[in-house]
């Protein structure tokens, strides 16, 4: 089996478009990839194959563009001013934007606690104590401020199959939001996404930037369960079926009668491009969906949130207590607390 020419791959990609779906965006999505694989004379091996997609739609400095300049949230809290529910909002990412899985959280304009939530803010200020000899009393040295972590606990009640399918979309969400980007993801080695928590007006909680720090689910058995229909991305399936190609390859190595160490090693690279066209494509929703089965969800629970305020150093800069203590933040782009 000869694999030797990026053009072959870009041939084959280009040709997949209609198995990953129909749409402009699929098609489009195909071509770019096909013309970066094309720019390579020889793509052989699977760190290749990644150069190449790691190139698509990247102009010639390398500069980031659209989705890769940043991961953090999409929301905009103006046009829901007048809706006071809490909500946690989807990071401005294709794959969470496009995920089959929270879907019931697009429509929703992101995770909206479906009832009224629990929550705990704290604010404080750190001094450290500058013992001085004989006095009665010591200095107290200002250190920083900290506006504490935002504790949520929140009832969730499921009474039919498309509750059901929201609180999946919320579970995976919030797993998802505490996970980092790795592997062959575009941002790989990047943190968690930043989202924006909203609610109860603009002098509680406005386009306050958090990262989520612990989530936790009971599952009761003292309640009824209710069934519902899940799906998932069907490139995304295709990746893993790939990936477990590849694994094989590697792991038999040239044990296999008839066919030489070489054409496996040849065999695991074909399949670990495979796999990473495959992941790309899922992660911008391209390939439709698959049938995930049935999930089971409890008709009582309650989620417990911890998040963390997460402010970078030039919003640390520009901040002025004048302003906060007036009100003249409330329509900066986040909010402080």
């Amino acid at each position: 089996m000869a694999f030797t020419s990026g053009n072959n791959l870009a041939t084959k990609v280009a040709a997949g478009a209609a198995v990953f779906g129909a749409a402009s965006q699929a098609v489009d999505t195909a071509k770019n990839l096909g013309a970066a694989l094309s720019n390579f004379s020889s793509v052989a091996s699977a760190d290749g194959v990644g150069a190449a997609i790691r190139s698509i739609n990247l102009p010639a400095g390398g500069e980031a563009i659209g989705d890769l300049v940043s991961a953090v949230s999409a929301f905009a809290g103006d046009s829901n001013a007048k809706d006071w529910r809490v909500r946690l909002s989807l990071p401005n990412w294709s794959s969470f934007r496009s995920s089959p899985v929270l879907k019931p959280l697009k429509s929703a304009g992101g995770m909206v606690f479906p009832f009224t939530p629990q929550i705990s803010i704290k604010s404080g200020a750190k001094y450290s104590a500058e013992p001085v000899v004989h006095t009665n009393y010591p200095f107290n040295a200002f250190k920083n401020s900290d506006p504490g972590t935002i504790e949520i606990t929140a009832p969730m009640a499921v009474e039919d199959s498309g509750q059901a399918l929201y609180w999946i979309a919320a579970v995976h969400y919030l797993r998802s939001i505490a996970k980092m980007f790795s592997g062959f993801d575009p941002k790989a080695g990047n943190p968690p996404p930043i989202v924006y928590l909203n609610g109860y007006g603009n002098y509680v909680f406005k386009n306050v930037p958090v990262a989520i720090q612990s989530f936790q689910c009971t599952l009761p058995n003292d309640c009824d369960y209710i069934s519902c229909d899940v799906v998932g991305s069907a490139a995304g399936n295709i990746a893993g079926l790939a990936d477990n190609v590849s694994g094989l390859a590697d792991t038999l190595g040239g044990n296999i009668p008839g066919i030489s160490a070489s054409a496996m090693g040849t065999i695991s690279s074909i399949a670990g491009g495979v796999g990473q066209v495959a992941g790309l494509l899922g992660s911008f929703g391209i390939g439709g969906t698959t049938s995930g089965g049935k999930a089971y969800v409890p008709t009582k629970s309650s989620f417990q949130i911890t998040l963390i305020p997460m402010y970078s150093r030039t919003s640390n800069r520009k901040f002025s207590l004048d302003r906060f203590v007036t009100g003249s933040y409330l329509n900066n782009p986040f909010g402080y607390i």
